[in-house]
C-alpha cells in the first residue's frame, strides 16, 4: 500500500516544530527590519505545515494507510502545543 499521505504528514510536522523553535531561538528582544520579516515567515510557516501535517494524518486515518506514520503528525503537534503552554506558564508564575 502507498504511504503518500502519512510521509507528507510526518515531513510536514518535523518542518513545522524546525520553523517554530527556530523563530523563537533566533529571535532577538527587539527585531528591527528584515529580523521581523524572517520570524513573520518562519512562524507562519510553522502554522501552515502543522495545519497541513494534520490534513495529511486525517487523510491517512481515513484512506486507512498502514502504519504509525499517521500518527505521529499530531503527536508532534500536541508536544509543540505543550511546551508552548509549559513556557507559558513558568513565565507567568516567575513575575509572581
Amino acid at each position: 500500500m502507498n504511504k503518500k499521505y502519512s510521509k507528507w504528514s510526518v515531513i510536514l510536522s518535523v518542518i513545522c516544530t524546525i520553523t517554530i523553535f527556530t523563530s523563537y531561538a533566533i529571535a532577538p528582544r527587539q527585531p528591527e527590519g528584515m529580523m521581523v520579516v524572517l520570524l513573520q515567515v518562519l512562524f507562519f510557516t510553522s502554522i501552515i505545515t502543522g495545519l497541513l501535517s494534520l490534513i495529511f494524518s486525517f487523510l491517512g486515518f481515513k484512506k486507512k494507510e498502514e502504519g504509525f506514520l499517521k500518527m505521529i503528525a499530531p503527536i508532534i503537534v500536541i508536544l509543540v502545543l505543550l511546551a508552548f503552554v509549559i513556557s507559558f506558564v513558568l513565565m507567568v508564575l516567575s513575575f509572581m
